[in-house]
């Protein structure tokens, strides 16, 4: 991907530990740290030199009548569930205010269902609620598992 070959080009390294072997870390060249799983992050100047970089991935969607919410969530999500899962899994919370702890919850056990032997990574949402008609606050819930 062109993400790992920035990195490439860097002198950073990628590779997978035995024990998690489905999840592709950067590294230093001559070190076995940090090992930071994702090539975008904010904070993390020690890879900064190796092809680690902060700037976003960005799409755009025309909000409509049709759009119920927004969902801002962390990789540790993301990797577990498909945009079609949260939808869903928001649609079936009993709350506006439980939608962000609800799909947390789901995250956290679809890791343990996908990846029993890695550790669950932290898991942030927030729901953002587009019809005002309903008098609910924006929901928003974190856990981190690290």
């Amino acid at each position: 991907s062109g993400e790992a070959q920035r990195i490439r080009q860097r002198r950073g390294r990628i590779f997978a530990l035995p024990e998690e072997p489905e999840v592709a870390r950067v590294w230093l060249p001559k070190y076995n740290s940090p090992g930071l799983a994702m090539a975008r992050a904010f904070g993390d100047f020690c890879l900064k030199e190796y092809g680690l970089i902060s700037m976003p991935e960005v799409s755009c969607h025309r909000v409509t009548e049709k759009d119920e919410f927004i969902v801002l969530a962390t990789d540790g999500v993301w990797d577990v569930l498909s945009n079609t899962e949260v939808v869903s899994i928001i649609s079936r919370a009993t709350s506006r205010a439980s939608a962000a702890r609800f799909l947390v919850e789901s995250a956290n056990r679809a890791w343990r269902t996908r990846y029993p032997t890695s550790k669950i990574d932290d898991c942030a949402v927030v729901c953002l609620f587009l019809n005002t008609h309903e008098a609910d606050q924006p929901s928003s819930s974190a856990a981190n598992n690290l």
